[in-house]
């Protein structure tokens, strides 16, 4: 059942997360990146309290264990086949990340974008700024963009991972234009 809302809280499935266009955050090559740095780190690191003399069986063990452990929490939550996206384009939709443990999205109809604006968050977080038509929102739309992490009137506000902002703008305006409800 399709809602008749421009504006809707929607949850996304690992393989539905896949398929959509990510506008801005953290790739999942990126990702695996991160992840393959901090596997060297910790086979470093291990190597090294493993052959440091003077250190007792039990330091090393408990090293040891806190690193492999570490380990496989972050690469159970590291989302590498699908990254963290943070603004995302999905057919006529924009969304930007509510929770992104959840894969928790506000979208909006692109119908509503008006633009794209580079912006900060204070005290120094690179985002994007997606002006809504504020004419077209009703009460109800409105109570839904204020559950955003950043809520702003008429506005919904991303952050900009990896990616110039400008570039972030320009990408999510052709969406609007070339993919959204005409």
């Amino acid at each position: 059942m399709e809602s008749q809302s421009s504006v809707i809280m929607r949850q996304y499935d690992k393989q539905s997360l896949k398929v959509v266009d990510v506008i801005s955050g953290i790739s999942p090559n990126a990702m695996r990146r991160v992840f393959g740095g901090w596997i060297f780190f910790a086979a470093v690191v291990g190597v090294i309290i493993s052959v440091a003399p003077d250190l007792s069986t039990q330091f090393i063990g408990l090293t040891l264990f806190v690193l492999v452990a570490f380990t496989l929490i972050m690469f159970g939550q590291s989302r590498i086949s699908e990254g963290w996206p943070a603004i995302i384009c999905d057919d006529d939709l924009i969304g930007v990340v509510r929770d992104p443990v959840k894969r928790e999205y506000i979208c909006v109809k692109s119908s509503l974008v008006k633009a794209a604006n580079p912006t900060l968050i204070k005290p120094n977080k690179k985002a994007i700024e997606i002006v809504l038509d504020t004419d077209q929102l009703s009460e109800e739309e409105q109570r839904v963009l204020d559950q955003a992490v950043w809520p702003r009137e008429g506005k919904l506000i991303g952050l900009a991972h990896f990616k110039r902002r400008e570039d972030a703008c320009e990408s999510l305006m052709w969406c609007v234009e070339h993919r959204g409800s005409h």
